[in-house]
């Protein structure tokens, strides 16, 4: 039987991407990663991947609380690419007629109190590098608001001390500056200095965090950080990487912060993107409107 190499078989399926696809550049690079992402998890050559197996995957995902519409994508990405297989006479058995598709109801996250973070946030441990580092992922997830894709993308020179300032690299390379917070400025020194010389990594690496080799990040590695601090955290509602992001819009929102100020934290091209995290604060506004009109 003829080995297929992997990075022969990517080449060549971007190629056809490209010339035959019609699919922009960014959406072409997403498909990429899915499937390398996909590859990633399941340790496998293409000719032993099964239905099962991309089943599993997708629930793997969803019980880590993606968004439906990343789901989704990803379910395309991999139908995409064993369809190229396909046509091309590898050796697929995968059938996706087989694969349920992905509901895209939007639900807006749950979001915790404010009390009810700062108590989970105040009791995450720090008894180890691994646990500070841990922390301080979290802490800057809330503190900034930031995507995870974000994150895991910042360098060490990313921080600009003089002004506590950090700068993001967002959806279509758009830059953003986002004020820390003198503690979460302070937190992000000592991980730095202390915490993150513990990390064994290649020389001249800039990655900001580190996970257990020394090597940057994958979305999925910090899906399952966050994920498992929740369990231990005790925190009875899902809890993703993106309640975070959903959690420091709406508190600020509740905390009287413009809707226009939200919308360039968040890095969103539109008002009308950050107009959802109104929709969560509609309990607070009916509170607030009780207490505080003179006709009540």
């Amino acid at each position: 039987m003829v080995i297929i190499n992997f990075e022969n078989i990517i080449e060549e399926y971007s190629l056809y991407l490209i010339s035959e696809s019609g699919l922009s550049n960014n959406t072409i690079s997403s498909y990429i990663s899915d499937v390398r992402l996909f590859f990633a998890e399941k340790k496998k050559s293409f000719s032993e991947i099964t239905t099962f197996d991309i089943i599993e995957f997708l629930a793997t995902l969803y019980n880590l609380e993606l968004a439906p519409a990343s789901i989704s994508r990803k379910r395309c990405s991999l139908l995409s690419f064993f369809g190229f297989l396909a046509d091309k006479e590898y050796h697929c058995v995968v059938e996706f007629e087989k694969i349920p598709s992905i509901k895209l109801d939007y639900q807006v996250p749950d979001v915790l109190s404010i009390n009810e973070m700062q108590l989970f946030l105040d009791n995450l441990p720090i008894d180890s590098y691994l646990q500070f580092r841990n922390k301080v992922i979290i802490e800057l997830l809330y503190n900034t608001g930031i995507r995870v894709s974000e994150l895991i993308n910042l360098t060490t020179h990313s921080i600009f001390k003089e002004d506590q300032l950090l700068k993001v690299v967002g959806k279509g390379d758009k830059q953003r500056f986002l004020p820390l917070s003198p503690y979460m400025f302070n937190l992000l020194n000592e991980y730095i200095y202390s915490c993150r010389t513990q990390f064994k990594c290649k020389k001249n690496c800039d990655t900001l965090f580190l996970n257990k080799i020394g090597a940057k990040f994958s979305r999925m590695g910090m899906w399952k950080i966050i994920h498992q601090a929740v369990i231990e955290g005790g925190i009875s509602i899902p809890v993703s990487p993106h309640t975070f992001r959903h959690n420091f819009a709406t508190h600020l929102l509740e905390g009287g912060v413009n809707l226009k100020v939200i919308k360039e934290l968040l890095g969103h091209s539109s008002i009308k993107t950050t107009q959802v995290y109104m929709n969560t604060d509609v309990n607070f506004m009916i509170e607030n409107h009780r207490v505080y009109h003179r006709r009540n």
